[in-house]
């Protein structure tokens, strides 16, 4: 059987569809088959049950293929801060330092463009015998056949679901295809992974937890999010409402988001939430330094917790 990484060779790994030799080329993620991980640490910033008590193991790629113009990960998504390069049994051992340190789980950033990577290296750690869950944190922005090949390596999913709306996909993230794709891709997991379950004492052990970040002057967009998920989902399902919103690294000319999240706006979505309904939410306050919860990868100064 042909290993995975023969699938860099014609990329289709993102709805993008570069379909180029990633061995020779870069994608629209920035990036070649080479592995590039920026940072790997227990991070204590995630959801409760992701995070837990010890951290999440989390590995933080270079590169993307969504590339929104307001990332807080932009430093090593759209840049090039570090330049760190891992073979394969480097980034098995990385894994299992992680654990070794007390991971509550592995916990891949901005994975999707280097799925093959993922499928070789977390096959070789299950071969090993280690029993930890893998948690694909991602953008939502994926194709059907992307995310069948992840359901057997993949226990929990937090799952970004940025826009119901095709203009705000299209000027911020340039994907006016986002809304339907990512859509499709969070109901596929549902269906096949099913709500996010937690342990009696609270920590995650599979399913998903769909994410939404407010943005300044889009609650209309948040609206729809938000009324999607519970009439297609239902009520129960795990949601994280987030109003980390900074400008601090936006990189075009969008006025209109070019500021912090107003506390009314998220409380007008937040009140949103609330009147549908809604059973399983994580909640974040509005902080009052903007950047609270935006890393920053020169200084490693990472996430606070929840």
């Amino acid at each position: 059987m042909k290993n995975s990484f023969t699938l860099y060779n014609n990329c289709g790994l993102c709805p993008r569809k570069c379909l180029i030799d990633r061995n020779i080329n870069k994608g629209f993620c920035g990036e070649r088959s080479e592995l590039r991980i920026d940072s790997a640490l227990l991070h204590f910033g995630e959801e409760p049950p992701i995070s837990f008590n010890n951290g999440s193991g989390t590995i933080f790629f270079n590169g993307c293929s969504l590339r929104c113009v307001f990332c807080q990960n932009m430093q090593i998504s759209q840049g090039n801060i570090h330049n760190k390069k891992y073979s394969l049994d480097e980034f098995v051992k990385l894994m299992e330092e992680l654990i070794a340190k007390g991971a509550e789980n592995i916990n891949f950033v901005t994975p999707d463009h280097f799925l093959p990577h993922i499928k070789e290296g977390v096959t070789i750690l299950k071969k090993k015998g280690y029993n930890i869950p893998i948690v694909y944190n991602s953008s939502g922005y994926h194709t059907i056949e992307h995310l069948e090949q992840t359901l057997s390596l993949v226990d929990i999913y937090l799952f970004d679901y940025k826009y119901a709306d095709k203009t705000a996909a299209k000027r911020y993230s340039n994907a006016i295809d986002y809304p339907e794709t990512a859509f499709n891709g969070l109901k596929f997991i549902y269906k096949n992974k099913g709500n996010l379950l937690l342990n009696k004492d609270g920590k995650a052990e599979k399913g998903i937890l769909i994410r939404h970040l407010v943005l300044p002057g889009n609650i209309d967009n948040s609206i729809a999010v938000l009324d999607n998920i519970f009439f297609e989902l239902g009520p129960k399902t795990y949601l994280s409402l987030m109003s980390q919103y900074s400008p601090k690294y936006l990189k075009e000319d969008c006025p209109e988001i070019n500021r912090p999240l107003y506390k009314e706006e998220y409380d007008k979505v937040l009140k949103h939430l609330n009147n549908l309904g809604f059973k399983n939410c994580f909640i974040q306050d509005l902080p009052e330094n903007k950047d609270r919860y935006t890393p920053d990868f020169n200084e490693k100064k990472m996430f606070e917790r929840w």
